[in-house]
Parts: structure tokens; C-alpha cells; sequence
């Protein structure tokens, strides 16, 4: 009972809500307790004592770190069956969710929902026989989050002896956002009618699952073959807008897919040298396709008309008048009566790779590598029609069709060279070149029917026939010299330089040469067997820049130290300073990156450890804006002329500062040899600005706070069987105002009740 109230106190959530959803996990927990005390079971063949991992919500999956082929040693007590160790676990428990607030917002950074799930499955076989096995003598499989969950992994890996060794993994992620500020038009409340837009016009909630099944033949021998396949696909509804006249609303439909199989070839020609060929080839689909949604009013004929997202009278858009006096659509007005758009792209990309690298030759390392890749796109059979009216330009209907082909070639390549000049001094250098050039046509037709009220059929017809040729190329090389100098044997420091040019040219004949000098340093101390210190800078000049925000100068400092008094308690320090500029006129361009961050963990004993971390990041840019606005914003001034002739007659200084605070601490207490108790806070706060053109604008998630405290707790019933509990709460919420759409803001509980079993 001292144990429960313990844990209850630590989980009281900030809301009455939180403190019940606790009691309820920690109440079905206890009783469980008895229940399973009465079960028996066999000898368990390998018992673990460590602390139990906490039963977090599964992060957004990343690549598994690969099963280690090294098993326990074979004992008698093994489950040995067909001449196999065989060693298995699983968790399998329910999701409880309660959430209040943006239902948007949680799915958008949670989407943890209520119902059973297969929390972690494992499997690992090892031959356990003198005599050699048929198949395999090593086998590992690890599975997570099915049941439910966004994030699903698996992963299955064999081997046999230096004959053949497989890798392969499966992921699905659901992807869902539904920020609401993202590009809402934010109408003005004065509007007649106020139809405010809720949700975000580009919403998106797809599915990615991933297929990556790899596979070398006679590893460890003199050749071994590699070979691979991939397979990537996207699908699912999203949103999205387009602008005719009006803004409007499109239901867009995901369907991506990408195959790409490889074989590679190693030889190795001695100990000390490999020498590898690679071949890819990449094969992408792209059937997305577009349609108008939102046909929620009628002309006085009932046919049903979408007058975009951008409603407002304020703006006069999209007219002045939008509904007749009977409430049906002014028949003058920019509408859509229907639209769709379908590009289906084909993309092949075989590409060649030829790598080395060499310690044969006495204190000279060398590395190498060249790629070439020649990639073919082709869209067939574009297809874009428009019903409606453009009032502006009396369009009522338009049909574009066309097709386009486009080649990227690219060639690269690099070389690095490691000489051991004496026992303390050394020299590299690394050589990089790299080639693109897209060439790229297309011919478009498009047929225009003129019209000046939607309740009368399209005119007269105009058709236009478009050819276009684009071309661009860029051509980069960069050349990095280092010294590094082994001072003494508690200090090394290195220097050197490195030079980049780059030359950018286009089918208008604009020819664009940049030249980038670096100056390098380096410094690793350790003072102390219990200190290190680590110290780079790296400082930059370009005499141009390809956009507004590419940097002419650059500085980059970072500071690493580690403090490690005793064996149970560590400090760890970091410093990581970025300052960019490109202050020409015009551009006016100023940024920087300011990161500092401290960490520390005490872990005295197997029974308790504790730990804390903090982080200040300070991320801000300012940039000279030139834009078109009516009417003019407060904070306008005149543009300079280059922007008053391109029709963007004022300008400002559009600058975004986010400076963030990001603060965690945890705890693992083992009180008892069967209880293990983890719990912790972390919480990231930002309180940052940003220029406002739109008087509307809300600072959003600029101005932001995302708290997530957790704890579990895991008992060990029996020999192989455990059951564990874990609760996570998630609160957003935003420091201003929401803005004329819904709140933001969300709380939720997670509890997370599972049973682990090994056999």
C-alpha cells in the first residue's frame, strides 16, 4: 500500500482528470497483483533481474539498432528444441487514453489511442549443437506497436556462418497534422457571413511503410556479393489549395511509391584493402491526384458551387456580393464548380558506384569513391480541368493538358588521403568533386472558354501551345587540408583550411561563380583522467550567395566537455554557437543558432539513479521582405526600386526568433528485488516572436509549452512472467491568443497496462 500511494503521488497529473485516469491504472494494477501471485509456472530457462524498461509510447520509428549475433552461453536449463536455443518474450497489454481540448492537436503530436496492442515481441535462436545446422545458426526477430499504433517496426535477421548473412525491416508510420494556423487565411471576424476556417487546408493523414530487405553472400571470404531490395510507399487523403479567382479547398489523394534494388560486389585484395562496386537502380510512381471539395452552396439553378476558403466581405473575396438576396451564390462571382488535376510521374534512376579504401602502403590510409547516376523523368499525360469562373479575366472553364521529360545526370566522387608523417603528426586531405545537370521540356496545351456567369454555358474558346526548354547545372569542388598535431598525451590539436567553388550556370546563359574560403581548428583536452574537453570552430567567407539566406560569412564554435568525478556521477556540457550573415543591400540577411546545454547522471548502485538535463536554444533571422498588401501593414516602408518594379511595393524587416528551453529530469528506484520504478518530467517551452504582416496572426506554437511527465512501475510475479504499468500526460498549450480558428491547446492521459512473459 506505501508503494501505491508513493507512486500515486508522483503521477498526480496537473488536472483532476490526470489524478483520476492514475488512480484507475494504479487500482487495475493492484488487483491484478493476487491474480497472477495464484499462477504457477515452469522453471524459468534465463531469468533477468535488471530494471524493467519503462512502457513509453513507441517513438516515430527510426532504423533498429541491430540484434547482436552474441548469445548467452548454452546452458542445460535452455529451451533447446530442433537442435536450437530458443529464447522468446512478449509484451502484450491496452492503451486507456482520455484526452480533452484540440482532438487536432493530440493527433497531430501524440496519436496514441485506446485499445490492446502487442507493446514488444522478441525472438533469438542460437545453434546449440557441435554439428553444423542446415539453414541457419543464428536467428533474431523483434517486433513493436502493432495493434494500433502509428509506429509499427519489425525486423528479422539470420545468418549462417560465413555462407550468408540477412537483414530485414519493416516500418509503417501514419503521418497526421492538422495545425490549424497552417496557411489558414484567418478571416476577419467582421466578415458577413463569418465562415472562419477550423482546420488546417492542408491537412494531411497518410501512411509510409517501408520494406528494406538486405542480404550478403560468403561475407568474411575473399568475394562476397551483396544484394538489397527497397520498397517505399505513401498513400492516404490530404488536403490542399489551389487559386483561380477564389481559393479552393482540394481533397488530395497520396500515392507514392518507390522500389530500388541493389547488388554490390567486395573484394578483398588484402587485410588492409577493400575495393567495392555498387549498382542501384531507383523506380518511382507518382499517381497523387487532386479534386475540389468543399461544394457546400448552390446557384439558383441547385447546382452545387465552392466558393473557396478565402470568404470574407472585409477582402471583397472572392466578390464583393458572394450571395444573392435568396442566399444562393452571386453567379458572378470566382467559384469553382469543379476541378481536378492528375500527373502521373514516372522516375528511373540507375546509378553506378565504384569505392575503395587502402591501409596496405606504411602510415598512409586512403579512401575513395565515384558515383555516377543518370536519372529519366517522365510525365506522360498531364491533365488539369477547371470548371467555374475567373471574373477578372472572364474565364469559365479551362482544360490544360501536356506532357514533360526531364534528366538529372550526376557525377561525383571523392578521395581522401591519411598520412602518419610522425608518431604525433599527421596530415589528411580530402578532395570532393560533384557534377549535376538537369536538362528538362515540356510542351503544355491549354483551352480557355470565356464566360461571365456560372449559371450560363462556357463561350468562345482560345487555345495556346507552350513549348519550354530549362536547363541547370552546377559544378562543386571542395578541397579540405588538416594537420593534427598529438601535443602531449592529454593534448591534440589540429588546423588546417578548406576551399570551395561552386558554379552554377542556366538555359538564360546566367553564369554564377562562387568561391568559399574555411579556416579550421580543433582542440581535445584532457586535463584530468576525469575531464575532457573538446573545442571546433570553423569561420567562412564567400564572395556570393545563390539565394537571400545562403551565408557570405559563417561562424560555427562548439564546446564539448565531460566531467566524470567518480564512476557513479557524470557531468556533460555543450556549447554549439552557428552565426551566419549575407548583409548586402537589399537582403540584409542576419542569423544565428545559439545552443547550450548541461547535463548530469548519478547511478550509485543497481538500486537508484537519477538524472538531469537542460537545454537553451536560441534560433533567430531577419531578412529585408519585399510583399503586395492591401491595405498597407502599419510597419511598411518603400521598397527599394528592384522590388517596386517586380510589383512588391513594400518591404520590412521579417525576422523570426524562437528562443527555447527544454528541461528533463528521471528517476529508477528498485526499493525491493521484484519492484522497479521509473518516473520523470520533461517539459519544452518557447517564447518566441515573429513579424506580422497579417494583423491576425496569432504567435501559434511560437509562443508554446509541451509538458510530458511519466512513470511505470514493474513487479516480477513469477519466474518469466511480469507485469508492468505506465502512465504518460501530454499538455500543449499556447501563451496568446488562438486566433479566429479553434484552440490549440490538448491535455492527455495514456495509461498502459501489459504482462511480459520469456520462455
Amino acid at each position: 500500500m506505501t508503494n501505491s500511494l508513493l507512486t500515486l503521488h508522483i503521477l498526480k497529473a496537473p488536472r483532476l482528470g490526470g489524478f483520476a485516469m492514475v488512480a484507475f491504472c494504479m487500482g487495475m494494477f493492484s488487483m491484478a497483483f493476487p491474480r497472477a501471485e495464484a499462477q504457477t509456472s515452469q522453471p524459468p530457462a534465463t531469468r533477468s533481474t535488471a530494471p524493467s524498461a519503462p512502457l513509453t509510447v513507441p517513438p516515430p520509428a527510426q532504423t533498429p539498432t541491430k540484434p547482436s549475433p552474441d548469445s548467452a552461453p548454452v546452458t542445460p536449463t535452455d529451451n533447446i528444441r530442433f537442435g536450437y536455443a530458443i529464447h522468446q518474450s512478449i509484451d502484450f497489454g491496452t492503451h486507456v487514453v482520455s484526452q480533452s481540448g484540440s482532438g487536432a492537436m493530440y493527433a497531430t503530436l501524440v496519436n496514441i489511442q485506446s485499445g490492446p496492442r502487442i507493446l514488444d515481441f522478441s525472438l533469438n535462436m542460437v545453434w546449440a549443437h557441435p554439428g553444423h545446422p542446415l539453414l541457419f545458426d543464428h536467428l533474431s526477430s523483434t517486433s513493436f506497436g502493432y495493434g494500433g499504433d502509428p509506429n509499427n517496426v519489425s525486423t528479422l535477421n539470420f545468418s549462417k556462418g560465413k555462407l550468408y548473412d540477412f537483414r530485414g525491416t519493416f516500418r509503417r508510420d501514419r503521418q497526421y497534422s492538422d495545425y490549424d494556423l497552417l496557411v489558414n487565411p484567418l478571416i476577419p471576424s467582421t466578415s458577413l457571413p463569418y465562415v472562419p476556417v477550423l482546420h488546417s487546408p492542408h491537412l494531411f493523414n497518410t501512411v509510409r511503410r517501408m520494406t528494406d530487405l538486405n542480404l550478403t553472400l560468403e561475407p568474411l571470404a575473399r568475394f562476397s556479393v551483396r544484394t538489397g531490395y527497397s520498397h517505399i510507399i505513401s498513400q492516404g487523403p490530404s488536403n490542399s489549395t489551389i487559386h483561380e479567382g477564389g481559393e479552393g479547398l482540394l481533397t488530395q489523394f497520396w500515392r507514392n511509391g518507390t522500389d530500388t534494388w541493389n547488388g554490390g560486389l567486395d573484394w578483398k585484395v588484402d587485410p588492409h584493402t577493400t575495393i567495392s562496386f555498387d549498382e542501384f537502380i531507383m523506380h518511382y510512381k507518382g499517381d497523387t491526384h487532386w479534386q475540389l471539395t468543399g461544394l457546400n452552396n448552390v446557384l439558383s439553378n441547385g447546382a452545387p458551387v465552392a466558393l473557396g476558403i478565402d470568404l470574407s466581405s472585409v477582402w471583397a473575396t472572392p466578390c464583393a456580393a458572394p450571395f444573392t438576396t435568396s442566399g444562393t451564390v452571386n453567379p458572378t462571382c470566382n467559384a469553382f464548380l469543379g476541378y481536378s488535376r492528375s500527373a502521373p510521374t514516372r522516375t528511373l534512376t540507375p546509378t553506378e558506384q565504384l569505392r575503395f579504401q587502402s591501409a596496405s602502403i606504411p602510415r598512409l590510409t586512403l579512401n575513395g569513391r565515384v558515383l555516377y547516376s543518370a536519372t529519366t523523368s517522365n510525365l506522360s499525360n498531364y491533365n488539369e480541368t477547371f470548371n467555374g469562373l475567373v471574373s477578372r479575366s472572364a474565364l469559365r472553364e479551362s482544360v490544360v493538358t501536356g506532357s514533360a521529360r526531364i534528366r538529372r545526370i550526376n557525377v561525383n566522387g571523392d578521395l581522401s588521403l591519411t598520412w602518419q608523417i610522425t608518431p604525433k603528426l599527421a596530415a589528411t586531405n580530402l578532395y570532393n568533386f560533384a557534377d549535376f545537370r538537369i536538362p528538362g521540356t515540356n510542351s503544355f496545351t491549354e483551352t480557355n472558354y470565356a464566360g461571365t456567369t456560372l449559371l450560363a454555358a462556357p463561350g468562345a474558346t482560345t487555345t495556346t501551345t507552350t513549348q519550354d526548354h530549362q536547363f541547370l547545372n552546377q559544378k562543386t569542388k571542395t578541397d579540405t587540408f588538416l594537420m593534427i598535431w598529438d601535443a602531449t598525451p592529454r593534448a591534440r590539436v589540429d588546423g588546417g583550411f578548406r576551399y570551395r567553388s561552386r558554379i552554377i550556370t542556366n538555359a538564360a546563359g546566367e553564369f554564377v561563380p562562387i568561391h568559399e574560403d574555411w579556416g579550421l581548428f580543433g582542440v581535445a583536452l584532457r586535463p584530468t583522467p576525469l575531464l575532457r574537453v573538446n573545442f571546433n570552430v570553423e569561420a567562412m567567407y564567400a564572395d556570393k550567395s545563390f539565394t537571400r539566406i545562403s551565408p557570405r560569412q559563417m561562424q560555427h564554435y562548439i564546446l564539448r566537455t565531460t566531467y566524470k568525478p567518480h564512476d557513479w556521477l557524470t557531468f556533460n556540457g555543450t556549447v554549439n554557437i552557428r552565426e551566419s550573415r549575407d548583409n548586402v543591400q537589399t537582403v540584409n540577411h542576419l542569423e544565428h543558432n545559439r545552443d547550450f546545454s548541461f547535463g548530469t547522471s548519478f547511478s550509485r548502485n543497481s538500486h537508484w539513479s537519477f538524472d538531469v538535463n537542460y537545454s537553451y536554444d536560441d534560433v533567430f533571422a531577419s531578412t529585408l521582405q519585399c510583399y503586395a498588401s492591401t491595405p498597407a501593414p502599419p510597419t511598411a516602408i518603400v521598397a527599394p526600386a528592384v522590388c517596386v518594379a517586380a510589383a512588391t511595393p513594400f518591404a520590412s524587416t521579417g525576422y523570426y526568433n524562437a528562443p527555447t528551453q527544454f528541461v528533463s529530469f528521471g528517476f529508477m528506484v528498485n526499493p525491493v528485488k521484484k519492484v522497479h520504478l521509473n518516473g520523470g518530467y520533461r517539459v519544452s517551452a518557447v517564447n518566441g516572436t515573429t513579424d506580422a504582416i497579417n494583423i491576425r496572426q496569432v504567435p501559434g506554437s511560437l509562443q508554446s509549452q509541451f509538458h510530458t511527465p511519466y512513470a511505470n512501475v514493474a513487479y516480477d510475479l513469477a519466474p518469466n512472467w511480469m507485469w508492468k504499468g505506465d502512465y504518460n500526460f501530454y499538455g500543449y498549450g499556447e501563451g496568446g491568443p488562438s486566433g479566429p480558428t479553434l484552440p490549440r491547446s490538448f491535455h492527455g492521459n495514456i495509461c498502459t497496462l501489459a504482462v511480459h512473459y520469456a520462455f
